[in-house]
């Protein structure tokens, strides 16, 4: 028996009064009066519900632990929501992290300045690739474009993260919500323009567009769209492994119905407008907006290099042209088009 009981016991058999045992013990009378009421009636100051069990056990536990296994490689809310929507079983997320002896996993939040995020739909397009075993042993890249304003997003699985796979998805975003006012991207040569490379097709884009690139200096300058490839990384992967997917093109054909449930799921209303601008009706096609130009010096064989080649290009006359420079156009597809004086010519 407690030392605290006998205390109380020996009280009641002096015939003690509350206030008398409140200063004996050094508690609150309050405390005293209602430890004394409970001894009367009980005996005990143990918990009416000591023993006894805080809920009923759900009958279909066992069937939720079974149907559990195979979504081992999800997260606990993830498994929720798959449960509810593939197996029609509702289960709370902490009982089944109790019943499946999942620990929590929280982070320390970092103390950085928060920006507030943009008010109109379209202002601003943050950009970034993220670099996984999405299927398989050999890693690739999923580009991801995620709005500020409603984290809508747009992903294309590309075999590297390169200028060609962030035109291609920028793509995809103009023709589905129109051209923004602006891209947040890595600053590195990925997505601005460098003396020693000729060529960028996504500032050649933007130009043409009339899109504003803006450049992070640190992963966590944009941390809207680094949080969701870690999203994408946690309920995507297993997703595709899940349901068979294996290879590059069927992923791009299953992100068509992934990111409507993703944006359904993770997208919210702006607080203003849409600011997004139709595609100029000459836009066509992703090569009439993705292009660059260079200049070469026309050679006496009516010869030109570019990029370690040599392309030949029709004789005009019997006499060697003028040794003067002419403009190459080229696209995103591979297609060069040589223009000299007036007269224009599809090399390749």
């Amino acid at each position: 028996m407690k030392e605290s009981l006998k205390s109380y016991l020996s009280a009641i058999e002096q015939g003690l009064s509350n206030r008398a045992v409140a200063r004996l013990l050094n508690l609150p009378v309050s405390t005293a009066r209602y430890h004394l009421k409970k001894i009367r009636s009980t005996g005990s100051l143990e918990h009416g519900n000591k023993g006894k069990a805080n809920r009923k056990s759900r009958a279909d536990k066992e069937r939720i632990l079974e149907a559990a296994v195979k979504y081992a490689e999800f997260s606990i809310a993830h498994i929720c929501e798959l449960m509810e929507s593939r197996e029609g079983i509702e289960v709370n997320r902490e009982t089944l992290r109790r019943w499946l002896n999942r620990p929590k996993t929280r982070k320390k939040p970092k103390q950085r300045q928060r920006r507030e995020c943009r008010a109109n739909f379209g202002e601003l397009l943050q950009i970034d690739g993220s670099f996984e075993r999405w299927f398989g042993e050999r890693k690739s890249c999923m580009i991801n474009i995620v709005d500020d304003a409603t984290n809508k997003a747009m992903l294309r699985f590309e075999e590297q993260e390169t200028i060609e796979g962030a035109c291609r998805c920028a793509w995809e975003w103009f023709r589905r919500y129109g051209v923004p006012q602006a891209f947040y991207a890595d600053g590195r040569n990925m997505y601005h323009f460098n003396p020693d490379m000729e060529h960028n097709f996504f500032t050649g884009m933007c130009k043409n567009l009339g899109i504003r690139v803006i450049l992070a200096h640190s992963p966590q300058a944009k941390g809207r769209v680094e949080r969701f490839n870690g999203v994408h990384q946690k309920r995507l992967m297993p997703l595709m492994k899940l349901d068979g997917v294996r290879d590059m093109d069927s992923a791009n054909k299953y992100l068509e119905n992934y990111i409507v449930e993703h944006n359904r799921r993770y997208g919210r209303p702006a607080r203003g407008k849409d600011v997004h601008r139709l595609l100029p009706s000459w836009c066509r096609d992703i090569d009439d907006i993705c292009f660059i130009e260079a200049e070469r010096i026309l050679n006496n064989d009516w010869t030109f290099s570019y990029m370690g080649k040599v392309y030949q290009l029709p004789k005009q006359s019997s006499y060697p042209p003028a040794r003067s420079k002419i403009q190459l156009k080229i696209t995103l597809s591979g297609n060069i088009t040589a223009s000299y004086r007036c007269a224009t010519f599809i090399v390749r």
